[in-house]
């Protein structure tokens, strides 16, 4: 996978870590991140990861940024870590499909060929996936400037000739700081119950330093910066749609040692994001996969693998199994053939 196919090709920079600097257009989503700390956990005992060859500005920032796994809602991602074959990638999909309703665009991004004898494959992957409302739609506000170009783009806004519906749409816009015309943010509340923050002109070199300071100003905000809109504010919005992905080059053949001292390699690091925005709300849909090859075989009798795809036996139970308790019905699986 290139960068080539998606908005990548319109100067959207992808990075993988919110304390990387930014200019211009970039977006972040934490999937990349929530791989990089599994993989960490896996192989690193939750420690740093410290390439042989000297760590660059990208291991730097992914080994010290703070909004990963634990940072995020568990109903918003899901994520695999373990080996890498078919049965990881059927698991993948069926996961995907069954929390989600969705299909993976990265898997088949990935090499699925063998590894080299003595050679142990792992897949580190995370799906985010979210789709939120408004609670009230805002109006539409067709093709009005963007910035002080001669661009006409769609926004959606808080205001509709019925008075009523403006009003409830304001009542779902918060103003966290108001400065002036150029220098504000709002929240902006979902059904869902996410928020969608919007900060003009934010102030940091990265991700985590414009969040930080927009916390900031909203702390310091006094009463009159933060009053609800009233009829004489105004809420507007531009339309956003994005696909962007990445294949994170600077991270593949990385060499580093795990906590029992094997050597491990970087195989494939790669990213997709998705999102949509409009009068009605949002959809966005992440995915990230790190595929590591390590020397020597790794121990993942850890892993705990309740399949029944051979003979098993089945009871039905009145209330939960308790010594006490009695089957109303069983089963023996020995020819699944007998049972379809």
């Amino acid at each position: 996978m290139t960068s080539s196919g998606g908005n990548t090709s319109r100067g959207i920079e992808v990075v993988a870590s919110d304390v990387q600097a930014v200019r211009g257009s970039a977006a972040w989503c934490a999937t990349i991140q929530v791989c990089w700390d599994n993989m960490l956990e896996t192989l690193c005992d939750g420690g740093p990861l410290n390439p042989l060859g000297g760590a660059n500005e990208l291991v730097r920032a992914l080994n010290t940024s703070e909004l990963g796994r634990d940072a995020l809602p568990r109903d918003h991602f899901y994520a695999y870590s373990g080996p890498k074959n078919n049965r990881a990638r059927s698991e993948i999909e069926t996961e995907a499909r069954h929390r989600f309703g969705q299909s993976s665009e990265v898997l088949d991004q990935l090499d699925w060929s063998e590894t080299s004898p003595g050679m142990t494959s792992l897949l580190f992957y995370c799906m985010l996936y979210r789709k939120f409302s408004f609670v009230v739609p805002f109006g539409v506000c067709e093709e009005e400037p963007w910035g002080d170009g001669d661009v006409c783009v769609t926004y959606f806004e808080a205001y509709d000739p019925d008075q009523r519906l403006s009003r409830k749409m304001r009542q779902q816009v918060k103003p966290l700081y108001y400065k002036d015309g150029q220098h504000h943010a709002v929240s902006v509340q979902t059904k869902e119950g996410d928020s969608v923050v919007l900060v003009r002109s934010p102030r940091g070199r990265s991700f985590s330093e414009m969040w930080a300071n927009m916390l900031d100003q909203a702390k310091r905000a006094d009463s009159t910066q933060t009053r609800p809109l009233d009829d004489h504010d105004s809420f507007m919005c531009p339309n956003l749609s994005l696909r962007l992905s990445k294949e994170f080059h600077e991270l593949e053949g990385l060499r580093f040692l795990d906590v029992k001292g094997l050597e491990c390699i970087i195989d494939q690091a790669l990213q997709t994001i998705r999102l949509s925005l409009d009068n009605e709300g949002g959809e966005v849909k992440s995915e990230a996969a790190i595929s590591d090859c390590a020397t020597g075989a790794l121990d993942f009798s850890h892993i705990r693998n309740f399949d029944y795809d051979g003979r098993f036996a089945l009871f039905l139970v009145g209330g939960e199994a308790r010594a006490n308790s009695h089957p109303y019905l069983a089963l023996l699986v020995d020819d699944i053939r007998l049972f379809r």
